[in-house]
């Protein structure tokens, strides 16, 4: 069963350059307890769709002026600001990318656990301190109890983060968004937090959009996967089919600026060259008229300029917005 569906999204930021086009014509489906990756370089649109999602896009300088957001049949671009209130948190919630900007550094931890719990589940404050409690113990933070009397500073980058995580799952949402979780955070202290995760995942149910840029991450974590390129979709597959064979020359490009074990180079003891995508990602403030990707393209076509693709299935689950989809996975192979 499908918890949210989104369609043919489009945000727009208004600007003193041009109205930027950060989300153009996106579709998703996410399904209850499905873990989904998206991916894409920095300013493709993946925390703006969040954003989006939660209807978190600040007034004043953008909205979303089309498309449909439906969770368990609700439509959300059209709910009320109450009714969106009581929504965040309670039944999609969210980790933001930095937990230092993102806590309230004037309140406890416990205050700031609790006060979702006394909002959604409408529990007394002896009760919601439990429950945050409970939760930090869930997020396997060490000396709990005494952790709910201390302030954001005085905890660790990676503690901050299992805080945002408990926040996030403290009244069980059915959704749980997490932005770039473990940018911030070294190597370690990723895989453990992208760990908990799953590890909640499995014990709550809870459904889960992770954006990253990290196909590794992906890989990893996620059961199907969504490419993203200048706020549109380039292709979205089941993680494996979409490393085994990637259709969108972008993804294929992604792929390729991975590092990899088995390279010739690093086998002989030296550094690894990795592929680049030569060019830039276009203005988002211009209309374009094709295929984003067409400026960068190795497999572009007179048509790609003219015309952008649509999203189209090349089996059952792997859709792809390229023309020339056929050509790249035939050279691929």
């Amino acid at each position: 069963m499908n918890l949210l569906q989104v369609r043919d999204l489009e945000t727009h930021f208004f600007t003193a350059d041009g109205v930027v086009r950060a989300v153009d014509g996106i579709s998703f489906d996410l399904a209850a307890g499905e873990t989904l990756g998206i991916v894409g370089e920095s300013g493709c649109g993946k925390s703006v769709t969040a954003l989006s999602i939660l209807r978190l896009i600040a007034p004043e300088t953008g909205r979303i002026v089309g498309g449909s957001i439906a969770f368990n049949g609700r439509e959300l671009t059209t709910l009320s600001t109450a009714a969106m209130r009581e929504l965040r948190g309670n039944k999609i919630a969210m980790i933001f990318q930095e937990p230092m900007t993102s806590l309230n550094p004037v309140l406890t931890i416990g205050t700031q656990i609790a006060e979702s719990v006394v909002r959604h589940l409408g529990l007394s404050w002896p009760a919601a301190r439990d429950r945050a409690h409970e939760m930090l113990e869930l997020v396997r933070i060490a000396d709990a109890r005494r952790r709910l009397a201390e302030y954001p500073h005085q905890l660790s980058g990676g503690m901050r983060q299992r805080v945002m995580i408990a926040i996030a799952l403290c009244c069980n949402p059915q959704v749980l968004i997490a932005d770039e979780p473990t940018t911030a955070l070294d190597v370690t202290i990723q895989a453990q937090i992208l760990d908990l995760m799953l590890e909640l995942k499995e014990k709550l149910g809870t459904a889960i959009i992770l954006i990253t840029h990290d196909l590794g991450v992906v890989a990893e974590t996620c059961e199907r996967v969504i490419v993203m390129y200048a706020g549109r979709m380039a292709e979205q597959a089941p993680v494996a089919e979409l490393f085994a064979r990637p259709l969108h020359p972008y993804t294929r490009g992604l792929l390729r600026a991975l590092p990899r074990a088995d390279d010739e180079v690093a086998s002989a003891g030296t550094r690894p060259m990795l592929a680049e995508i030569p060019g830039i990602v276009p203005a988002l403030t211009r209309p374009i008229a094709g295929c984003a990707f067409a400026p960068r393209c190795d497999y572009v076509v007179e048509r790609c300029r003219a015309t952008a693709p649509a999203l189209l299935q090349a089996d059952a689950a792997h859709l792809v917005a390229c023309w020339e989809a056929q050509r790249v996975a035939e050279t691929a192979a």
